[in-house]
Formats: C-alpha cells, structure tokens, sequence
C-alpha cells in the first residue's frame, strides 16, 4: 500500500533531482496492473511506478535492466513497446531502497478481442512473429517451472472451503494429474530451445494508438520457446465465451507463419507444454483456498473446464498447423 504523502515527497524530490520542475498535480492511477504515481507539470505528464527492494544486493536491477534492454530490440525492430525512461543511461531512479519507474505518460487504448480490427489482429500476430525471428539470447529468468499439485491429504481439506470446486477437481482428478505428467516431462525438452520473447502475449498486455499497437509491461520479457507461446498466444486470441474459435485460431497460425516459415520444434508438443498456465493457476487457487479458508469454487470450476477443453482439442489444433504448412508450402 502507497503511502501517499510520502512517496508524493519522494517524487518532488527526484523530479527537482531530475531537473523536471513546476509540479502542478500529483495523483493514483492504475498503471501496469497497479497503483501508480500520475505527475502532471509544466512540461508534460508522467506515470511512475514505484519497486520496493528487499534486498540492494539481488538479481532485481540486473534481470529487469536485461529484459529493457531486449524490449529496447524488439523496438527498434518495429515491436513497440511502453519503456521506463532513462537518465544518464539509467532508467530506474534509486532513492531510499526504492526503485522508481518513470514513464512518459501517454494516452493508450485498451481493446477487447471483439473490437479489434482485422488490421489490428493482423499486427499482433505479426509482431509475435517478429520477436521470435530475431531470435535473441540473454541471460534472463525462464517462463518455465514444473508443476505440482497439493498432496491428497491437502486436496481433501478442500471439501471444506471450496466444496463445489473440489467436486469437480475430484472427478477429474486422474486426468489432471496425467495433463500435470506430461506437461512435466514436455517441458524439460522445450526448456532446450529457449530465446528470448515476450510471455503473457495477450491483451491484457497490449495498448493501442490508433493502429500502433504497444506491448506495456517490461516484467512479460523473459526466455521462452517460440513455439510453445505462439501455441498459447493463438488460443488466447480465440478463446471466446467458452469456446475456440477455430477461425480465428487459424487465421493467427496462417499470419505468424507466412512470416517465420514452419517451426522446428514438434508443435503438438508445444500445445501440451502451453498448458503450463492454466496449470500453474490452478495449483496457485487451490493453494489460496486452503491458505484464505475461502470458496475459490468458481475459479477452480473455470479452470479445470479449460484445461479440459483445451486437452480435448490439442488434436485439432495441431491439425490446424500441419494444414497450415502443407498449404504454405505448396
């Protein structure tokens, strides 16, 4: 929680560092998925984001400095992106075991899936292809860990909190456990064939002006297999209310790989790998209702109902591509 007035003094106080001067307001705003600082002057306004760091000596300033500096390439390639700004070379601002973001504020649109244009559609199909061309490497944190499901002795406790949730994880409890199996063993042979990309690669991380399209949050940088996200970013971008769109989903393959060609790693091994997500959600809601003693019913119902539908249409999808192939090939 943001102690306004004294990050309000805070930020005074950087700004006059930096030479930004005639504050005229400061305010919250929601930025990136959190509370922001809004600083409006004389010569424009500003976004600032503030990281609180438990410890100067970590990885944090390193990893992030890393994962900027390759968004900074995707940029410079034509893939927009949303960047914290720099001064003399930095663009984090240390000041009392903070870090502060300063961001231009510029006025962004956000979309939903039914109001995008087929330019628009096109593009983020374009840019995910794009970023895994230029098949950049840095030393970076991996999207990929094994999943876990909570011990059965912690499954049962479940009943007690989220009884409707546990109903339906406890009828399908073997078919997850083989999904969790196998993604487990996937996903050590796709951790081979990493570069670095942009993981999250959906709407809630894309901003618009006009047509260009901007991805917004640094943190989404990470190493990736190319064709496990493109796996996950097609199904994200054709799940609707419940249900595939397979027109949709094959018209993002077709876009993607005009412009990359085939994949050289198996893509219905990836499809099985792009589980990892909803996975790892679902472990991480189990975990919440134990720990909170609350009904995270919904959540879990909703979950275990995509993760099977999702496995129940891998044959489909992974026919999709290979269709997709033959014809671009031809």
């Amino acid at each position: 929680m943001l102690n306004l007035k004294k990050e309000f003094h805070n930020i005074e106080k950087i700004f006059n560092y930096l030479k930004i001067e005639n504050i005229e307001e400061l305010g919250v705003i929601t930025f990136l998925n959190r509370d922001s600082i809004f600083v409006k002057t004389s010569d424009g306004s500003y976004l600032v984001n503030i990281v609180q760091l438990k410890n100067k000596e970590s990885n944090y300033s390193k990893n992030q400095i890393s994962k900027i500096k390759s968004l900074e390439f995707f940029d410079k390639n034509g893939v927009h992106c949303l960047l914290p700004m720099s001064f003399n070379d930095k663009h984090f601002i240390d000041y009392r075991n903070k870090e502060y973001e300063i961001y231009r504020f510029v006025n962004t649109k956000h979309l939903e899936l039914k109001d995008l244009s087929e330019k628009q559609f096109k593009k983020i199909a374009n840019s995910q292809a794009i970023i895994h061309n230029l098949n950049v490497k840095v030393n970076i944190p991996c999207a990929y860990q094994e999943v876990k499901l909570p011990s059965n002795r912690k499954i049962a406790k479940l009943e007690k909190y989220s009884p409707d949730g546990y109903q339906l994880l406890y009828k399908h409890l073997y078919e997850i456990e083989e999904i969790i199996n196998r993604f487990n063993k996937l996903v050590k042979y796709a951790m081979n064939s990493l570069i670095i990309g942009y993981d999250n690669y959906d709407l809630n991380n894309i901003e618009w002006i006009k047509d260009y399209m901007y991805l917004v949050d640094y943190n989404n940088c990470t190493l990736i297999n190319p064709a496990v996200s493109l796996a996950e970013a097609a199904y994200s971008f054709s799940y609707q209310k419940g249900e595939i769109n397979y027109d949709q989903y094959k018209k993002y393959l077709e876009i993607y790989l005009k412009r990359t060609g085939p994949l050289t790693y198996d893509y219905q091994e990836a499809l099985h790998v792009s589980q990892g997500k909803r996975l790892e959600n679902l472990v991480q809601v189990i975990e919440n209702s134990l720990k909170a003693k609350e009904d995270y019913s919904p959540d879990i119902i909703q979950l275990i109902n995509e993760i099977l539908l999702y496995e129940s249409n891998i044959k489909k999808m992974y026919e999709i591509y290979i269709n997709i192939v033959k014809e671009q090939s031809n």
